[in-house]
């Protein structure tokens, strides 16, 4: 029986391989991602074999693709913000043997290549942690060169101002986050909200990293072909289904936000395999327009706040609503999705502090202030205290580290020592 199940198995991948070699080398990604043919193959997930080349199609690497330059950014100069990426690199991936020290590997030296030479590339992002374990994911799937141009158009077509200074397009993540959590389980919602556990404080480490640090390696690469296939509507999915799945606990055996934090932080793998974790996202009505609305609505409203603000205190009924920004939260959400959005930022500016400060930089003209990190083998989880947020001209040296406040998991890779 479970001879004829393996070669049943292999038949199917291979049927599988041989279309996605048709559609990454006859088809546009495009037209790929208004298929529903390969929408239901994407969601069983992409075959081992083929899996770094459907990821670049789909991403559309080729786009961003320049002959000849990566070999040229790596040929120029140190840039301060090197130092920082050669103390980062031995935290991704430490159990995997492409990555481990004395193992024979290359992994490090490629991890440090592909982050170096995106400094140069995009100066006005530089480094920032968790992009490291982008790069590792990548490099376990296809060439250094491709890993590079896979990154760019992650970065630029998916994750763009994810790991910019102000972590901007992060914080308007975290403010969709949490009203699309309000409406999908709002027991839920509430109970995280009186405890003061905010989406911030869990979903950087789950959407800057790609859940590379929060799941184990088979729903990892499940989670990543969705996203490349679905973009950013996957993370949503993916984060509200995980709180989902441990709905019972959080609501039953979490009553303060210690315990809150310290379980979505580090949730036991065997709760969030591939298959349940999956049906459980996808039956999660959301889609790619809803998203994209609510996300414009809310950065709309982050910048009429933050214009509002350099101008001068607010009055009236304005004033009362920043010194409570929970009752404008609810007030706004009684009104409309952009009254909402624009007075609960004043909560998520108060409360954020801690992963929305700046980041490495390339450019050694802006030091950024740091962020404490705790020692890899910290016994307990932490609630992040925000520190008061650092000036852009901040003397510090160090580098903002918006992971900072978690302590490291081992996930995706530690099946491969």
């Amino acid at each position: 029986m479970d001879r004829k199940r393996a070669i049943k198995n292999q038949k199917y991948n291979r049927e599988n391989e041989i279309k996605w070699i048709h559609a990454v080398t006859k088809l546009q990604a495009d037209s790929v991602k208004k298929s529903s043919k390969y929408k239901k193959l994407v969601r069983r997930g992409i075959p081992t074999s083929v899996r770094g080349r459907v990821w670049l199609f789909l991403a559309k690497a080729d786009v961003y693709r320049r002959p000849g330059l990566f070999e040229k950014l790596l040929k120029r100069g140190p840039l301060p913000i090197h130092e920082v990426i050669e103390r980062d690199i031995h935290r991704c991936y430490p159990d995997h043997v492409h990555f481990r020290d004395g193992m024979g590997g290359t992994g490090q030296q490629d991890l440090h290549s592909i982050l170096k030479a995106y400094a140069h590339y995009n100066p006005s992002v530089g480094y920032c942690q968790g992009m490291g374990r982008l790069v590792g994911m990548m490099l376990m799937q296809m060439p250094v060169e491709d890993a590079f141009w896979l990154l760019v158009a992650t970065i630029e077509g998916y994750m763009q101002d994810y790991y910019t200074p102000t972590l901007r397009q992060l914080r308007i993540d975290a403010q969709v986050f949490e009203r699309l959590l309000r409406d999908q389980d709002p027991a839920l919602a509430e109970h995280l909200e009186k405890n003061d556990v905010i989406p911030l404080m869990y979903m950087t480490q789950w959407f800057m990293t790609l859940f590379t640090m929060s799941l184990p390696w088979a729903s990892v690469l499940r989670v990543w072909d969705v996203f490349y296939y679905d973009g950013v509507k996957a993370l949503f999915r993916v984060g509200l289904a995980i709180l989902q799945l441990c709905r019972e606990h959080l609501l039953n055996k979490c009553p303060t936000s210690s315990e809150l934090l310290g379980f979505i932080l580090h949730i036991p793998l065997e709760n969030l395999g591939p298959k349940a974790l999956l049906e459980t996202a996808l039956q999660i009505k959301l889609t790619k327009h809803s998203v994209q609305k609510l996300i414009a609505v809310t950065a709309e409203s982050m910048d009429a706040a933050a214009s509002a603000k350099a101008k001068g205190p607010p009055s009236g009924d304005a004033f009362k609503n920043t010194q409570n920004p929970r009752k404008a939260g609810n007030t706004a959400t009684a009104s409309n999705t952009s009254t909402h959005s624009a007075n609960n930022d004043t909560q998520e500016n108060t409360t954020t502090t801690s992963t929305t400060g700046t980041q490495s930089q390339s450019q050694p003209t802006s030091p950024r202030s740091a962020a404490a990190e705790l020692p890899p083998n910290s016994s307990s989880p932490p609630v992040p205290s925000p520190p008061p947020p650092p000036s852009a001209s901040s003397s510090s040296s160090s580098p903002f580290s918006p992971l900072g406040v978690f302590k490291t998991r081992k996930r995706a890779g530690t099946l491969h020592k």
